[in-house]
């Protein structure tokens, strides 16, 4: 206690108000000040404190640490009320628990120790989620529990790295926001998103957006499918994309593109479902087929609609309405079930009935029916 006394004494007032409020001081438990027997802390002339490795902390009204940090040197000047922090490492404090391990080269303590500025070479792990954070400059609100970067930011967590302009880390909510030129990067799916705004809640591996967003998969060096959409959810753990508006969905192989207002890819599987009316359309052959609920296996390159659908060959006009339809890329044969119309221009024709199988880019659909009667032809002459 004397030690304490004598050295509020030498140093001034300032001083003392600093140690006081970083917990400095050799009669506050658990943790003693760490200054080093060998060196004393120095006064300039200039009013200025220096502490050379130096624990530095602070704690709630009720007692629980908020942060605790060991540095390499503290500065602090009387008049400006700041720290000044060298080869800092330390612990960051949630309801008594660790809940960011931070370093940095460099740093300062604002506002009586309620905000906290990392800078240069910065590692922030949660070691909760063991999520990683990077940037060239943290600011650390303790009460909000929120850690700021407002210089670009990178995280990584389980094969995943995201990169973004700037950032925040809610550690209460284990929740990283990212905004502007974001990227995020699954190396072990090869998927890469890229959007404006994106939430990432790391415990339930989910990253999810409401801007528009591009997903992008790649093998080797090309993109084989590559999707955009208005606002979509990316569920790491069941290896799927949830897509809302304005869905686009380019294949390399099988060459397709598809568009509707809602779907679920599993980029794994290469599986698109959806529910809703969704649009299909084959661009080398010139064959648009629509349904009200589809099922597209790219890998296998077969596609099931049903609940209403209709086939398009583009360049001759034919029409082909079913119920049910399955479409096999590979061999371009449509099977169809189910108050089948097929119309065809030339000759200008109708067939009716209640199965179909064909081709739709040559017109060669054969129409048949479960009684032989119910087939119906209609001839348009000229």
């Amino acid at each position: 206690m004397r030690q304490r006394l004598q050295l509020k004494l030498s140093i001034g007032r300032g001083a003392a108000l600093l140690i006081g409020l970083l917990g400095l001081t050799a009669c506050q438990p658990p943790d003693p000040p760490k200054i080093s027997p060998t060196e004393s802390p120095k006064i300039e002339e200039t009013g200025r404190l220096i502490l050379n490795n130096a624990t530095l902390e602070q704690a709630n009204p009720s007692g629980q640490p908020l942060w605790k940090i060991q540095v390499k040197k503290a500065t602090y000047t009387q008049d400006q009320k700041i720290a000044r922090l060298e080869n800092i490492k330390g612990n960051i404090y949630q309801e008594g628990k660790v809940v960011l391990q931070v370093s940095a080269d460099r740093g300062e303590v604002y506002k009586e120790g309620q905000e906290i500025l990392l800078k240069d070479n910065i590692v922030a792990v949660d070691p909760r989620n063991k999520a990683i954070i990077n940037a060239p400059e943290l600011r650390w609100l303790p009460k909000e529990g929120i850690l700021i970067s407002p210089k670009g930011i990178k995280g990584s967590h389980l094969q995943l790295e995201a990169k973004a302009r700037q950032g925040r880390y809610d550690t209460r909510q284990e929740k990283l926001e990212l905004q502007g030129q974001v990227v995020a990067t699954a190396k072990e799916s090869r998927v890469v998103l890229q959007t404006e705004r994106l939430y990432w809640e790391i415990p339930q591996q989910v990253i999810s957006t409401d801007q528009k967003v591009a997903f992008d998969r790649y093998i080797n060096k090309t993109i084989i499918d590559r999707l955009t959409a208005i606002g979509g959810r990316w569920e790491r753990k069941n290896n799927q994309v949830i897509l809302q508006e304005n869905l686009e969905y380019r294949s390399l192989e099988p060459p397709l593109q598809i568009s509707g207002s809602q779907a679920i890819w599993n980029y794994q599987n290469r599986t698109l479902t959806s529910d809703r009316p969704t649009e299909i359309f084959q661009y080398q052959d010139q064959i648009t087929i629509t349904g009200n609920r589809v099922v597209v296996e790219l890998g296998n390159r077969i596609a099931y609609l049903k609940d209403g659908v209709k086939g398009i060959n583009q360049k001759t006009g034919a029409q082909l309405y079913s119920q049910i339809l399955t479409w096999k890329m590979s061999e371009k044969i449509v099977e169809a079930e189910g108050n089948i119309i097929y119309e065809q221009q030339e000759p200008k024709f109708n067939l009716t009935g209640d199965k179909a199988i064909g081709t739709l880019e040559d017109n060669n659909i054969v129409v048949t029916s479960s009684s032989p009667d119910r087939v119906v032809t209609e001839i348009y002459p000229r």
